[in-house]
């Protein structure tokens, strides 16, 4: 019984995980280019974050809805290295 219960928990954590997962716009903004997807460039003309693409926006992701790069310390370290600060923005777990 214990055993299903941990599994459970794993599993409903490991659910969380993915859906707070890096954004496409993230991805691609880590990257040097703006996404392409056409939900987000329209979201981003209106300069909000994509409500397909962003259920759980960051911090980068709401400051790339206004053009901007993000201005948190992790983030502008991270951007400096052309990566993506991973405190902000979770991996996705495998």
């Amino acid at each position: 019984m214990l055993v299903a219960v941990l599994l459970a928990a794993a599993l409903s954590l490991g659910t969380s995980a993915v859906l707070a997962a890096q954004s496409c716009c993230v991805q691609a903004k880590s990257k040097g280019k703006d996404c392409a997807h056409p939900c987000c460039v329209e979201a981003r003309k209106a300069e909000k974050t994509c409500e397909k693409c962003q259920k759980d926006a960051s911090c980068c992701d709401k400051a790339i809805a206004k053009g901007k790069a993000c201005a948190h310390p992790c983030c502008v370290e991270s951007a400096k290295e052309k990566k993506i600060c991973e405190k902000c923005n979770s991996p996705a777990k495998k």
